[in-house]
């Protein structure tokens, strides 16, 4: 068979599936923040409360078939639940071509599974890498929807969310499925012994620290374990700090723990690491994000999390690029500690700046 129609063939699978996973998204946002049941009563209208059935449940086709009305009373439903499923779809299979096809992380397994995929199949262990990624996007954009609606992330999403992304660390420690290859002293930081480029990448991209000590060997679940765990840690614990810093400098409520839990929940799918470069691009990204809805909607109370969401998201695609940029400074004791200090104090003293710009 030819090797392109393979990859449409497995493009579209993942569109579909993409389609049916924005379906179930549009009812966690719909539902869990009021706390309702995500299984029971099916699919209705929110005027008439009659059950929407068969074709018109399919996801994208049912709302285009009902032309956004419902079939009985005639209300409108909403575009953005046929924007969400055609928007998650695309998302799956982009991130399907990126991470399988196109091999976007340069990872020896993949590269390595072409044979495999020129008979038709996928491997399982890149159907793992690829559904890590995939599950961990879908709660981002529960998260960020949920935040968007309300200006909360419900603690049942993101405590689900964290225990997967920690099922999954276990699953599939770091180097896997690759070899890992300490270098060095064990007294020895690693910024000192010219590693840069050669620390192996996985679904977990990095260990929690390195050299590895002897009770969590390299591939054990028990390092698994430990790099979600600090993950989830680090970004909660991050964002708790620099909300403590930004209210204690503005003398006002800033930022919310909803963002924090977000955090800790991807820490567990990404490690510490990852997380802490997310949060800075987050910080971009939700401004382009939020000035818009300040500018045209005058709302005071804006959404951190679809930034934050986009941040982790760029960070995870192209850590190929920034993790040799920025491996010297996560893998030594001294030069991670002045980077800490030297950006909290920079936070604090924004925060005092403007709280000071709110009082004049």
């Amino acid at each position: 068979m030819d090797f392109f129609w393979i990859e449409i063939f497995w493009v579209s699978f993942v569109f579909c599936a993409g389609a049916c996973v924005g379906s179930f998204i549009n009812v966690v946002v719909a539902r869990l923040p009021l706390e309702k049941s995500l299984i029971w009563p099916g699919s209705r209208c929110g005027s008439c409360l009659q059950s929407i059935h068969g074709f018109a449940n399919l996801p994208i086709f049912g709302w285009l078939f009902l032309r956004g009305r419902c079939g009985m009373c005639g209300a409108r439903f909403s575009s953005r639940y046929m924007w969400v499923e055609l928007g998650t779809a695309l998302a799956f299979a982009a991130m399907f071509y990126f991470d399988v096809l196109a091999n976007g992380h340069a990872l020896d397994f993949v590269r390595a599974a072409r044979g495999p995929m020129g008979l038709g199949f996928v491997p399982w262990t890149m159907w793992g890498l690829f559904g890590h990624h995939a599950i961990l996007f879908s709660f981002l954009l529960a998260a960020a929807m949920c935040d968007i609606d309300g200006r909360i992330i419900p603690l049942p999403l993101t405590v689900t969310g964290t225990l997967i992304g920690l099922a999954l660390a276990v699953m599939f420690p770091w180097p896997w499925p690759g070899t890992a290859e300490m270098k060095g002293d064990p007294d020895t930081p690693w910024f000192l012994m010219g590693l840069v480029g050669d620390v192996p990448r996985g679904i977990m991209n990095w260990p929690f620290w390195g050299p590895l000590p002897a009770e969590v060997p390299a591939g054990s679940w028990q390092l698994g374990l430990v790099t979600g765990l600090v993950g989830a840690a680090v970004g909660n614990l991050m964002m708790r700090a620099v909300k403590f810093l930004f209210e204690q400098g503005m003398g006002k409520e800033a930022l919310g723990l909803g963002d924090a839990d977000l955090m800790m929940m991807a820490g567990a799918f990404l490690g510490w690491q990852m997380i802490i470069i997310a949060f800075f691009i987050g910080t971009f990204a939700a401004l382009f994000f939020a000035l818009p809805m300040l500018l045209l909607k005058g709302e005071r109370a804006l959404p951190f999390g679809p930034g934050l969401a986009i941040g982790i998201m760029m960070t995870l695609l192209g850590w190929r690029w920034l993790a040799p940029v920025v491996q010297p400074f996560f893998f030594e004791w001294m030069t991670l500690t002045f980077g800490v200090v030297l950006m909290g104090g920079g936070m604090f003293i924004a925060s005092l700046l403007l709280g000071q710009q709110h009082r004049e």
